[in-house]
């Protein structure tokens, strides 16, 4: 991770660009086993990128995950980026600084489906907003360069460093759709999938593991005549588009 340094803004008023744009660069809401933090938990997290030649004081800038509450949290005054550098932000809740890691009052959320995240600058001006589109575990929402106007998923998450050179998918296959939702049933039942996904192979489990590439092929409906956990995904031909949620 990239340090940072805080100082008095006086200090810095000769030295830092009028002209400095921060982006949001890059941002994790499935963060479960990599990147731990001082407290030895694994965040989610938030990365921004100064785009410019010279440093940037993003002190009393915000970030929020709400668009209700654009100020929701302040980032520290004399926070700075130095020039074409990385920022990182520990999405834990803790609401503090420590050891150089800077600790947002909030979490993120990608399951609701109503959470954003949105940066705006010391006025409470949005600079940028996005919704959290669901990344699978480890992956990452990130630009396909630094700075870029093009996102796509980064599958080993470039925390802190240039995106420039991650793996990135272009996204997930469409979850398929089930005839029968989970439940008890009494007798012998038909299980019909349905494959939301164009190109790919629609493939399933009955023994409640999650199916692979060599999982038997979805052709026809399923009998069940006993208890059992019906798993299946799709596997698109495009080796830039990753198997999405299962049903």
């Amino acid at each position: 991770m990239q340090k940072f340094s805080l100082f008095s803004v006086i200090m810095l008023i000769g030295t830092l660009s009028l002209s400095a744009q921060v982006v949001i660069n890059e941002y994790s809401a499935s963060n479960l086993e990599s990147f731990v933090d001082s407290f030895g938990k694994t965040e989610d997290w938030i990365e921004v990128y100064n785009t410019s030649d010279s440093p940037f004081d993003i002190g009393g800038w915000h970030l929020s995950d709400k668009e209700s509450k654009p100020m929701k949290w302040q980032i520290p005054a004399g926070t700075i980026i130095q020039a074409n550098g990385y920022l990182v932000f520990h999405c834990s809740g803790r609401d503090m600084l420590i050891n150089d890691e800077l600790h947002t009052n909030f979490k993120l959320a990608q399951t609701k489906g109503t959470d954003i995240l949105l940066l705006s600058n010391s006025d409470g001006d949005v600079q940028e907003m996005h919704t959290l589109d669901l990344t699978l575990v480890e992956h990452s929402r990130c630009r396909i360069e630094d700075g870029s106007d093009e996102w796509k998923i980064s599958t080993s998450p470039s925390y802190g460093e240039s995106n420039n050179e991650s793996p990135q998918i272009n996204r997930y296959t469409s979850t398929p759709d089930m005839s029968l939702e989970a439940g008890f049933y009494e007798g012998t039942q038909t299980v019909e999938i349905i494959n939301n996904e164009a190109n790919s192979i629609l493939r399933y489990t009955l023994d409640g593991t999650n199916p692979t590439d060599i999982s038997p092929e979805y052709t026809a409906p399923i009998i069940i005549e006993e208890t059992t956990v019906v798993k299946a995904q799709s596997f698109s031909e495009d080796d830039l588009i990753l198997p999405g949620k299962m049903d």
